[in-house]
């Protein structure tokens, strides 16, 4: 089997991240933000160390109310995600042709 066709599932783009964290705002607003963050995770195969790393460098509570954040906040987090979970796809890849 030649490895060099297998490439890694593309990531969703930042949209997709930010209309799944509007969506779960609206339609709970008080699911702590840690919840609708694994609900991130879930719906997109999100890596979670990416999600993880994107809250702890914007410095948001995970125990704070997805209601309570403003949407450049949810912007920002979306953008975060998204830029730390496209590092991580990049890292394992790299990983994995060094390997071979």
């Amino acid at each position: 089997m030649n490895r060099s066709f297998i490439r890694p599932a593309p990531i969703a783009d930042s949209d997709a991240i930010l209309n799944i964290l509007t969506t779960r705002q609206h339609l709970s607003p008080h699911a702590p933000l840690d919840d609708v963050l694994r609900s991130v995770i879930d719906d997109l195969s999100c890596c979670p160390a990416a999600v993880q790393h994107a809250t702890d460098w914007l410095k948001l509570n995970p125990a704070q109310p997805i209601g309570r954040l403003r949407r450049t906040e949810l912007m920002q987090l979306a953008k975060a995600v998204h830029r730390f979970w496209g590092r991580s796809l990049a890292e394992a890849a790299s990983s994995a042709t060094s390997r071979q």
